[in-house]
């Protein structure tokens, strides 16, 4: 494999904006960014129909990198977006864009389907991509480009080289794009972004539906983010309003990056003023998309729905057909105020059926939830050995608030107090297990994931001390607590943790610390989880559950504002029923695993290659027809009975099937 280059921590390079006659002058900004390379290349591409990239645009890399010695592949892998609207080949699309395998110098390229050969990642088990496959030609290729177009997105704005790179790896299922995005840029990033705006794709979402502006600028850069933020800025958008771009900031620090105008004439050569007469999806339009693309199956029939259909491609099915004309043309006509008002009716009241859906499934219907796939979010060498050694003392002031607390006068009972506006609490629960068995199939360590509405996180063992202790990090996401404050726009829980494991003979137990809430749901979420030995003659043989903790999570401005806590006679039944309710469920889960039955809510995410959204309303539709619609009785059973009319009935074939035409 290739070493991996400069990633996440290693500072945003450089670049150029070729600005008038920008293909004939973008080779000589290709060769001074991309130094001396050698071996075998990889030039990833965007084919994405309607707007790939200029063929023009891709022939210049290619000379520059032959002229240099190297061997070199072109190509793409095909994502659910391009198999939604009908295609089914690499190469078909790379024929469509113009790419023959031989630039206008007769310079040879292989055109190639970047997931024909797909090898394990190999990446560090902090990443989202750990367990996942990647591109063997991307990760063993000696160089690496990625080649991008400039287009506007009806979600994200804007979209670039970001986009354009999460084609190296099959899709995610349960994964966010930004975090897949993210960690190739940390471990495979390519050494070269250009972004082909030769002829910008514009409008409201210019990515799916063609609107050229002759904008003749071409963006060379050493690094992907880099190529999308000096997009960002040609385009004249804020550069986080692209979910990419925001995320990767995010991840490298804003310390960083500081500010965006300083740090874009510090970097990148060129004219950077915005191009003229471009038009942009509005923000509002933008944040009702963003709301409508939390339910990934409904975001993947507004992208298949929007544009096309394409030329060569794989009929649709009847109810997306039925739905292209009216969303392609809403979207269309959203450059202007009175259509933007009419697309973002559209997209919210299917946002609001959206978070509906969501809030209920919460509360009422857990099976719904899509569980989660994320990397850990932070790197946990940030935190020396000291850190996780030090858990026990901190932790020791949640104990002794705890243990001030008067004792309730059930074994299983709740107490608590608030410090500082943060809920102190213990509750405990003796399970009938012996306690060596108990811990033989009840991991504490695993004890955080093991809790009730625990949707997905990762963990990843750090080391271990002279004495055994185990030094781990953590993430873990859980459904809104408590459950209720979906309803009301609360965010699911997300926290980043350091945590110290603790196994002797008579005691197991977990300390944990939050270091981080990617999403600022949580303030404080620290405590214990202790599996302890009895011995007393009322629980011989048992084993004492008992989980300590210091709990401060963000609430939805709505609810922030109604300040509960100054209203004890609402908020100590509201807080103690939550915590009752999820920690009951804990222990059952616990008392689950044990026993080795299932207890974890929610479903598989959505696999990118299920059928859409609108074929399953149609396989619904076509069932119901059958069921109902076939009200007489079928031919072979009135010849098995010897009936006269032994015929088929006008309509149906001979096995008694009912054919309708479809639309062509």
């Amino acid at each position: 494999m290739g070493a991996p280059r400069a990633g996440i921590g290693a500072g945003m390079g450089a670049g150029i904006v070729v600005r008038g006659d920008s293909v004939a002058r973008a080779g000589d900004a290709v060769r001074r960014l991309l130094g001396a390379p050698n071996g075998h290349a990889v030039v990833l591409v965007r084919l994405s129909p309607p707007t790939p990239v200029s063929a023009a645009v891709v022939d210049v890399v290619v000379d520059v990198l032959v002229e240099a010695g190297c061997t070199v592949a072109v190509g793409t892998m095909l994502a659910g977006r391009e198999r939604d609207r009908g295609h089914r080949s690499v190469g078909a699309l790379a024929h469509a864009a113009g790419l023959t395998g031989h630039t206008g110098r007769g310079r040879p390229y292989a055109v190639v389907d970047l997931a024909d050969d797909l090898v394990p990642a190999r990446l560090p088990p902090t990443s989202v991509l750990a367990e996942h496959v990647v591109s063997r030609a991307w990760l063993d290729a000696d160089t690496r480009v990625v080649i991008g177009r400039a287009v506007t997105d009806l979600t994200d704005t804007y979209a670039g080289c970001l986009d354009t790179l999460l084609r190296v790896v099959p899709e995610v299922p349960g994964c966010e794009p930004a975090d897949v995005a993210g960690d190739l840029l940390r471990h495979v990033p390519p050494q070269l972004a250009v972004v082909d705006a030769v002829k910008s794709s514009v409008g409201a979402d210019g990515n799916r539906i063609l609107e050229p502006r002759d904008t003749d600028t071409v963006v060379v850069t050493t690094d992907p983010l880099l190529a999308d933020v000096t997009l960002a800025a040609l385009l004249g958008v804020d550069r986080a309003t692209s979910r990419l771009v925001a995320r990767v900031v995010a991840a490298r620090g804003e310390t960083m990056l500081g500010d965006l105008r300083g740090d874009l004439q510090g970097d990148v050569e060129g004219d950077l003023r915005p191009f003229d007469d471009i038009d942009r999806p509005h923000p509002v339009t933008t944040r009702a998309a963003q709301r409508l693309a939390r339910d990934p199956r409904l975001a993947r029939v507004v992208s298949a729905a929007t544009g096309g259909p394409d030329a060569g491609t794989v009929p649709a099915d009847p109810v997306l057909a039925g739905i292209r004309p009216l969303l392609t043309e809403a979207v269309r006509a959203a450059s202007d105020p009175v259509g933007q008002a009419g697309l973002v009716g559209l997209l919210g009241v299917a946002g609001a059926l959206t978070d509906g859906g969501h809030a209920w499934a919460a509360t009422m219907d857990k099976a719904k939830i899509d569980r989660r796939i994320v990397p850990l979010g932070f790197d946990p060498a940030e935190h020396p050995d000291e850190d996780y050694d030090d858990l026990p003392r901190l932790l020791a002031a949640v104990d002794a608030a705890v243990d001030a607390l008067p004792r309730p006068d059930h074994p299983d009972g709740l107490r608590w107090c608030l410090v500082d506006r943060a809920t102190v609490f213990e509750m405990s629960r003796v399970v009938g297990a012996d306690f060596d068995a108990w811990v033989e199939r009840v991991d504490v360590a695993a004890g955080i994931s093991l809790m009730a509405d625990y949707v997905g996180g990762r963990r990843v063992v750090v080391g271990e001390d002279e004495s055994g202790r185990l030094r781990q990090a953590e993430r873990n996401l859980y459904l809104p607590q408590p459950n209720y404050v979906a309803a009301w726009g609360g965010e699911p829980i997300d926290v980043c943790k350091i945590e110290l494991v603790e196994r002797g003979p008579d005691r197991h137990r977990l300390l944990w610390r939050t270091v981080r809430s990617p999403n600022r749901s949580a303030v404080h979420d620290d405590g214990t989880l202790t599996f302890a030995r009895t011995d007393t003659a009322a629980t011989a043989g048992g084993t004492l559950v008992t989980i300590r903790g210091r709990q401060l999570f963000a609430l939805p401005p709505v609810l922030e504002a109604a300040d509960l806590p100054s209203l004890p006679e609402l908020h100590v039944p509201l807080l103690e029923e939550a915590y009752r309710r999820f920690f009951t469920s804990t222990f059952d889960n616990l008392e689950a695993c044990f026993e080795g039955r299932e207890f974890r809510i929610g479903r598989p995410p959505p696999e990118p290659d299920e059928p859409l959204l609108t074929e399953s309303v149609r396989l619904v539709l076509d069932a119901l027809v059958s069921r109902f619609g076939a009200d007489r009785e079928r031919p072979a059973a009135r010849a098995a009975r010897g009936g006269a009319d032994s015929d088929p009935e006008p309509g149906l074939d001979a096995h008694g099937f009912r054919h309708v035409r479809g639309p062509r």
